[in-house]
């Protein structure tokens, strides 16, 4: 196969079910490897934000690799009740979600980082892992890498010994 034939079937979406097929089962250990399987798929329509998570059992096992929401090019609505619904359907026990920034500039925004709090709050609601949130663009950020999930994580747990 040509780069330009890999291109053009990259940007089909004609990989992202070969992407599902493929990582199920497979274990995810980092960040660079959830950022390796997720790239691809952000190739289609690459000039709207899209929200995929990576769906794991309790061995981080991926159990499926599917998109929940799209937006436009400078946002897509999240639903924390649609990721619970999701995770109560598969039987997951964790997940790393990811999105992309079409300008190409990863770096989280205000918004990125709200909506990774409430997400975080309903998953430790129902005792269900959130290991990262990803920003896809000429690079990758990752939320865990940087220390923000932790940080989420110590003051949810904070502010639950208070309650």
């Amino acid at each position: 196969m040509n780069r330009e034939q890999f291109w053009d079937d990259l940007k089909s979406g004609k990989f992202i079910s070969m992407v599902r097929e493929s990582s199920r089962g497979k274990s995810l250990c980092s960040s660079v490897e959830a950022y390796n399987i997720l790239k691809p798929l952000f190739a289609d329509e690459d000039d709207i934000e899209k929200m995929f998570f990576i769906f794991m059992n309790q061995r981080n096992e991926i159990l499926t690799v599917e998109s929940l929401f799209k937006g436009s090019i400078a946002m897509s609505a999240v639903y924390p009740r649609e990721i619970v619904k999701r995770i109560i359907q598969l039987k997951a026990n964790a997940f790393v979600m990811a999105h992309n920034h079409p300008s190409g500039n990863p770096s989280p925004s205000i918004e990125d980082k709200a909506i990774t709090f409430r997400t975080m709050i309903a998953m430790t609601s129902i005792d269900v892992g959130f290991h990262d949130h990803l920003i896809i663009g000429d690079s990758f950020f990752s939320m865990a890498d940087e220390g923000i999930i932790l940080s989420m994580k110590n003051r949810l747990r904070n502010f639950m010994k208070e309650v």
